[in-house]
């Protein structure tokens, strides 16, 4: 097999793997098949060029401890400190290490050490040595650990990104959910976080707030940690949905009526704004309320006033409005469907919930959370899903987001007979998309798979080499061995825009 393709499927498998620790341990055993060599070692580093996480192969855990005997710490100084591979058939001839203790002490012959680097800085090496053998590295095992070297770069910092962007979010999300009680927001996503901490801010103030989010995504959940996480959290928090209720019955409940205002009103009614004097309402799928009263939301907005139902009488109110809705409310505007004045005295903090398919590392979080609830609230013991399930559960989109992922959760935990839940326990549509599935693997040979395989490695290699040379052409040719004529045709292939990686 060529170089080429190996290394394409070699660096697959190292980008795939997104765990800092398998990935240092699965990049060893690579480098270590190929090259041949006794032992070796990869070493990341910190800022302040301390040593953060390392992996050896073939070194004794006292020997990885005390690395200085055990592996030529002259050698790993000088890649680190310069930044440039060293390749030697045999170390001891080498004039700029015959002075070096550990490489005569250890009689290291044959050895390899490739700086590890992003933008330009060295961040870790790949040690590779060999003391039996002498010129057991040959050129081209050399230049092929070269190449495979920026692949392992790209993978390891990546993963210390995504290890340090992890450790920042645990800490935010520890100190957000013990200082502002978030326990019910079940979730550990990025964004999430983001917006945990968005609320945490602006909870404390009067700044009206728009939440907006497909239906079942927590916007009521955000309303309410925004009410009781501000100093209004001693008076009520009033949900109204705007579109539960018709438009006359709807104005009647929000400003309330007074006696004979219309057939039925047979006495004086407070309204929700009056009821939640000094609190929170929160106006749920804003958008389906009519232009009138959207005319009576802004004076309140502006003035604080309004009047019941059949009342001529000026009443004043002290609320804080959060709203929502599951529409684009600006594509509302813009078609007139809503009123651009109220728009933009709504969207003063804007808040935006991902829907469930686009946040799905929180998925096994909220099947536990729910297990848990329905565990307790049913009186079960179920404790897990069949590997047939959680697969299911995992790679399902959710129209219905979190709340359609609760009804499922309910439901098996309704059903279920024994400690598991099974496929059966689940709604019939999720049996029928398997039988879709099974019905489309059958039509599909050996041969399709193979290629769509190898096509989609194929495409996300040359992203991520694209990204590690912000588009450049020629650099990316380089990394992937390729002569830039075929570069050019494969990103046509894939229709990737090498422009956008510039800024990335």
């Amino acid at each position: 097999m060529s170089a080429i393709p190996n290394l394409m499927t070699m660096a697959k498998q190292l980008l795939a793997e997104s765990d800092l620790q398998r990935l240092l341990v699965l990049a060893m055993d690579q480098v270590v098949e190929i090259s041949g060599a006794e032992r070796g070692m990869i070493i990341l580093f910190d800022e302040n060029g301390k040593i953060l996480f390392e992996n050896a192969r073939d070194l004794k855990r006292e020997d990885i401890e005390r690395p200085e005997f055990e592996i030529s710490s002259t050698i790993i100084n000088k890649v680190k400190t310069e930044g440039t591979p060293i390749c030697l058939r045999n170390a001891l001839d080498d004039p700029t290490l015959k002075k070096s203790d550990s490489v005569a002490r250890l009689k290291i012959l044959s050895v390899i050490c490739l700086p590890l680097q992003h933008d330009q800085k060295t961040f870790g090496v790949v040690y590779l040595d060999n003391r039996s053998v002498r010129g057991v590295f040959k050129p081209e095992t050399c230049n092929f650990l070269k190449e495979f070297s920026d692949f392992i770069s790209l993978a390891a910092f990546n993963a210390l990104e995504r290890k340090r962007l992890k450790n920042g979010i645990t800490a935010l999300e520890t100190e957000l959910r013990g200082k502002y009680q978030f326990e019910a927001i079940i979730s550990s996503h990025p964004k999430m976080m983001d917006i945990l901490k968005l609320v945490s801010q602006v909870a404390d103030t009067d700044a009206i707030v728009l939440i907006q989010g497909e239906s079942g995504t927590g916007k009521e959940l955000i309303a309410r940690a925004l009410h009781y996480n501000s100093r209004r959290c001693g008076k009520s928090f009033v949900p109204i949905n705007c579109s539960a209720l018709p438009e006359n019955l709807l104005e009647s409940e929000l400003f309330g009526h007074v006696k004979g205002a219309y057939t039925g009103a047979i006495k004086e009614k407070a309204g929700w704004f009056e009821c939640a004097e000094g609190g929170t309402i929160f106006l749920d799928e804003i958008n389906d309320m009519s232009s009138a009263l959207q005319a009576r939301l802004l004076r309140i907005i502006q003035t604080g006033e309004f009047s019941r139902v059949g009342s001529t009488e000026i009443r004043k109110c002290n609320v804080r409005i959060v709203t929502a809705t599951n529409k684009n409310l600006l594509a509302a505007v813009k078609q007139g469907k809503f009123r651009d004045d109220l728009y933009y005295r709504l969207d003063v903090i804007n808040i935006e919930l991902l829907p469930l398919r686009e946040r799905k590392s929180d998925i096994p979080l909220l099947i536990n959370h729910f297990l848990d609830a329905y565990n307790k609230k049913l009186g079960k013991n179920v404790q897990r899903l069949s590997r047939e399930v959680e697969t299911m559960l995992l790679s399902y989109d959710y129209p219905g987001n979190i709340r359609e992922l609760e009804n499922i959760i309910q439901r098996s935990v309704t059903l279920a007979e024994t400690d598991i839940i099974e496929l059966k326990h689940l709604p019939t549509h999720f049996t029928l998309c398997r039988e879709v599935m099974q019905k489309k693997t059958k039509s599909i040979n050996l041969t399709e798979i193979k290629r769509q395989a190898a096509q989609k490695a194929e495409q996300e290699i040359l992203i991520e080499c694209l990204r590690a040379n912000r588009g450049h052409i020629s650099k990316t040719a380089r990394m992937l061995n390729v002569d830039v004529g075929n570069l050019h045709r494969i990103i046509k292939k894939y229709g990737i825009d090498p422009n956008s990686f510039k800024t990335s």
